[in-house]
């Protein structure tokens, strides 16, 4: 699962920037251990090649109808998906699966879920705005093939299913930035609603980015990464000091974790909110009336 944790039946707390700053560095956390986990596995690409033959007519079929390839690592995510779906997971304004349709999220709602409509916090989000099949392909073209070793070692299983973990973690931080939007777009309406107005993407996207807190975002992923990737086989003081000597090795590069957040993770959520704001405002101009997705 993700570390989403956000309460999205308070508008004013889930839209708080200090809370968003901190459910977004707990998201940290979790796509680092993910990403080391997938890298104690070979590539495997065999889990990633269209037309499975070991799925079988059905469940190819049922597959490709979701709109998948038909490889094993997409029925492995799209299974996930049904049984979180069934919990309610994607009826979080800020969850969007990879792959539907999905079941009815019926389970886990509480007595008194139908009677309790949570206040929407979003307004509508663009189909534009869903990224999940950029991410798929990052992911396994560019992503895998620099923190794997190359080859088969025999886990197709385990590697499907530590991959549906870093992109579920992966694309919930990313949807996370539509919070940013939205609440940016309330702190700063007329500039927004002008930059909407004129359609201007690089206007809109100068207003969502904050270079100098991506570096600092940036470095502490690294650091966070030479803690956690670290080996560690007898201990020593000062072993986990953030500058590394040349007696310590890691599991995976932490450069390279700071680097998919800064190639990857942070454009991509940045992309998702530049279009959740062109998105923003109605026919006439004004700011679109908020709902809460459904899937």
């Amino acid at each position: 699962m993700s570390a989403n944790t956000a309460d999205f039946l308070d508008a004013a707390r889930a839209l708080d920037l200090d809370t968003i700053r901190k459910t977004l560095q707990r998201m940290e956390d979790s796509i680092i251990f993910s990403i080391v986990e997938r890298s104690q596995y070979c590539c495997n690409s065999a889990v990633y090649e269209p037309d499975c033959s070991q799925l079988g007519t059905f469940k190819l079929h049922q597959l490709k109808s979701a709109g998948s390839n038909g490889c094993l690592g997409d029925w492995f995510i799209y299974q996930t998906e049904c049984l979180h779906s069934q919990v309610c997971r994607y009826n979080h304004p800020t969850e969007y699966s990879f792959f539907g349709p999905l079941p009815e999220p019926t389970l886990g709602q509480g007595a008194n879920a139908k009677n309790a409509e949570p206040e929407p916090i979003l307004a509508p989000v663009p189909d534009s705005a869903r990224i999940n099949s950029k991410l798929l392909d990052i992911y396994r073209r560019k992503i895998v093939p620099k923190i794997c070793e190359p080859g088969d070692d025999g886990n197709p299983g385990s590697t499907a299913v530590q991959d549906v973990h870093v992109l579920q973690t992966m694309a919930t931080r990313i949807y996370f930035g539509l919070f940013v939007a939205e609440s940016k777009f309330r702190t700063e309406t007329a500039k927004a609603t002008a930059l909407i107005q004129a359609r201007d993407r690089e206007g809109l996207m100068a207003f969502v980015t904050k270079r100098d807190v991506e570096l600092k975002n940036i470095q502490r992923v690294i650091l966070k990464a030479r803690t956690f990737a670290q080996n560690i086989s007898t201990a020593e003081k000062g072993q986990l000091a953030p500058i590394s000597t040349l007696s310590t090795t890691y599991k995976i590069d932490p450069e390279y974790i700071g680097t998919v957040f800064d190639d990857y993770l942070m454009p991509l959520t940045k992309e998702v909110e530049v279009e959740y704001l062109l998105a923003r405002l109605d026919k006439d101009g004004a700011p679109a009336a908020k709902k809460l997705k459904t899937q």
